[in-house]
C-alpha cells in the first residue's frame, strides 16, 4: 500500500513538472482561458485557506441571533466590503457579491434565489452564442425556458420576432449569457421591458466593460451583470454578481447566497481588490486585445484561412477578441486543432453558432496578457498558416514557433 501510494505521488509530481515545462512553450489562443496576474493572485494569503467567513457586516445582537459564528473574522468581512465598494464604483453598481466560484455556479445560485418552479425565462440560444449548459441548468431547476429568435443570415438576434416572444410568454427573467461571439451585440432594445428582470453575463467582455471600451450592460437596460473574473479579465477563478440598484431582487439574492454558498474563500476576493491598484494596465489590455484580434483576423485572411467575419451595424456594437475559423468537417477541424496544439498554439475545437458547423475558436485575451503585441501578429499568422499545410511533424517549424512563443512570454514572465 505504501509503495503504491509513493508511486502515485511521484507520478502526480512528474506530471505537474511536465505540464509546467510544456506551458512555457505554449501560447493560449482561446477566449476562455487566461493567465492570472501573479502579482496579486494568492500572494501571501496562505493563512486564509480553510477558514470560514461571511461578507455580511453584523452587529453584536445580529451575531447573537445567528445559528453559528466563527471567531476573529470581522477584519475579513470589513475588508471584503471595502473591495465590494471599490468594484461597485468601477462597475457603476449599487451592490455586488463575489461569493461565487465560477460562472455556472453563479448561474445556478442566482436562479435558485430569484425564480420558482414553472417561472418563465428567456435566454440566448446556444446557436446564437449562448452557453451550452444554461438551458439544461434552468430546466433542471424546473423553469420554463424559452429562447430568443435568431437571425441566422446576419448572425444576430432577430429583434422583432424576439419582442413578439417576450409579449407572448411574459418571462420573469431575461438572461443574455453570451459565451460565443465575434461582435459585442447591442441589446438596448430590451430596455423597454421595465417589469422584466434582465441579467447580462459579461464573462467574455469584463475587461472591456470595466475600462469603458464597451457600453455597460446597465446602459443597455440590464438590471444586473454576472461575470467570471478569469476569462477576459486576468484574475483568479471566481465569479461576481452586481446589481444596478439595491432593489427587491438584490435583497432576495443576498438573503439566499449564504444558504447556497457556505464559504466564500476570501483569498481570491482579496486578489480582485488588490488588482485595482493597476487599473491603467487593464485599459491597455482591453485596447491591445481588441486591436490584436482585428489584426490577426486580417492577416489570417491574407494567408488564405477561412475566417467567419462580422461587422458592426451601428455605433454601439463592437468587435470582440474572438475569431472563428470555418472548416469543411469535424475531422478537418479536429486535425487543424491537433496540428496547432502539437506546435504550441492552444485553440478550441468547437461547434460554432449560427449553423456554421465545426471549426476553430480563437481568442487573444491570454496571449495579450502574455505580451503579444500588434507588431507580432504578421509572424503569428504566418506560423499558424504554416502549421495548417501539412499533417507531418516539422521540427524546424516547431523550433521556430517555440522561439516565437518564448520571446513573447519573456516580456511578462507569464
Amino acid at each position: 500500500m505504501n509503495e503504491n501510494y509513493s508511486n502515485y505521488i511521484k507520478t502526480l509530481k512528474t506530471s505537474l513538472k511536465h505540464q509546467y515545462k510544456s506551458s512555457q512553450k505554449q501560447l493560449i489562443l482561446n477566449p476562455v482561458e487566461n493567465i492570472p496576474d501573479l502579482n496579486y493572485v494568492e500572494l501571501g494569503y496562505n493563512f486564509l485557506y480553510g477558514i470560514y467567513n461571511s461578507d455580511k457586516l453584523r452587529s453584536e445582537n445580529e451575531m447573537i441571533d445567528t445559528k453559528i459564528q466563527f471567531a476573529s473574522r470581522n477584519y475579513v468581512a470589513k475588508d471584503i466590503n471595502k473591495i465590494y465598494k471599490m468594484w461597485c464604483k468601477i462597475m457603476k453598481a449599487e451592490a455586488i457579491s463575489m461569493r461565487f466560484f465560477s460562472g455556472l455556479h453563479a448561474h445556478t445560485t442566482i436562479f435558485m434565489a430569484i425564480t420558482r418552479i414553472n417561472d418563465n425565462v428567456i435566454i440566448l440560444p446556444e446557436k446564437a452564442g449562448g452557453h451550452m449548459a444554461t438551458k439544461s441548468i434552468f430546466e433542471r431547476l424546473g423553469l420554463n425556458v424559452y429562447e430568443f429568435e435568431i437571425d441566422f443570415e446576419n448572425k444576430r438576434i432577430n429583434i422583432e420576432k424576439s419582442k413578439r416572444l417576450i409579449e407572448k410568454v411574459k418571462p420573469k427573467v431575461i438572461f443574455v449569457d453570451r459565451s460565443e461571439g465575434t461582435l459585442y451585440e447591442d441589446f438596448s432594445w430590451l430596455s423597454e421591458y421595465k417589469n422584466i428582470y434582465k441579467i447580462f453575463d459579461a464573462s467574455q467582455y469584463l475587461t472591456n466593460i470595466l475600462v469603458g471600451d464597451y457600453i455597460s450592460p446597465f446602459d443597455m437596460g440590464f438590471d444586473a451583470i454576472l461575470s467570471t473574473t478569469h476569462k477576459n479579465f486576468p484574475g483568479p477563478q471566481r465569479a461576481l454578481y452586481c446589481s444596478k440598484q439595491k432593489d427587491e431582487m438584490w435583497y432576495k439574492i443576498q438573503s439566499k447566497i449564504g444558504t447556497y454558498v457556505s464559504n466564500m474563500h476570501p483569498y481570491s476576493i482579496y486578489s480582485l481588490g488588490l488588482m485595482l491598484e493597476d487599473y491603467k494596465k487593464y485599459e491597455a489590455l482591453s485596447k491591445n486585445m481588441i486591436e490584436n484580434a482585428a489584426e490577426l483576423e486580417k492577416e489570417l485572411i491574407n494567408c488564405g484561412i477561412n475566417i467567419i467575419t462580422q461587422f458592426p451595424q451601428h455605433i454601439s456594437e463592437m468587435r470582440t477578441h474572438h475569431i472563428w475559423i470555418q472548416c469543411e468537417s469535424k475531422r478537418e477541424a479536429f486535425d487543424l486543432y491537433n496540428r496547432w496544439e502539437r506546435n504550441g498554439f492552444l485553440t478550441n475545437y468547437r461547434l460554432l453558432p449560427y449553423n456554421i458547423g465545426y471549426g476553430i475558436r480563437m481568442g487573444l485575451s491570454a496571449a495579450t496578457v502574455c505580451g503579444l503585441t500588434k507588431d507580432d501578429i504578421p509572424l503569428l499568422a504566418q506560423l499558424l498558416a504554416k502549421s495548417c499545410i501539412s499533417s507531418e511533424y516539422n521540427p524546424t517549424l516547431h523550433d521556430e514557433i517555440e522561439s516565437f512563443i518564448i520571446h513573447i512570454k519573456e516580456r511578462t514572465n507569464a
